[in-house]
């Protein structure tokens, strides 16, 4: 069942959210449907849609995790804004395809 993830984060900047991103690897995450980020008022927004929360759940541990503390090491990014980062989610219940 599809799974949406909203990601705001207050403070992020291009830069920040650009070093996270460096070290992801340069291969589309399995289960990763679409993918769209941009800045908004004073921060940063993530929004993907994955295959499932399994997907989402792998990505996260497997691999978000790790890029962002590579990039809190090598690019200064401060890993500590994540304590204020705000995620929504939906499964596709609430979507509007199937």
């Amino acid at each position: 069942m599809p799974f949406g993830v909203l990601q705001e984060m207050p403070g992020v900047t291009e830069e920040e959210y650009l070093a996270v991103e460096r070290n992801l690897g340069p291969d589309r995450p399995p289960g990763l449907l679409a993918h769209v980020a941009g800045p908004v008022e004073g921060g940063w927004r993530i929004i993907n849609v994955w295959q499932d929360a399994e997907a989402f759940r792998r990505f996260q541990s497997e691999r978000l995790m790790r890029a962002a503390g590579l990039a809190a090491q090598t690019d200064g990014f401060d890993a500590g804004k994540a304590a204020n980062f705000r995620s929504v989610t939906v499964d596709g219940a609430e979507m509007p395809f199937p």
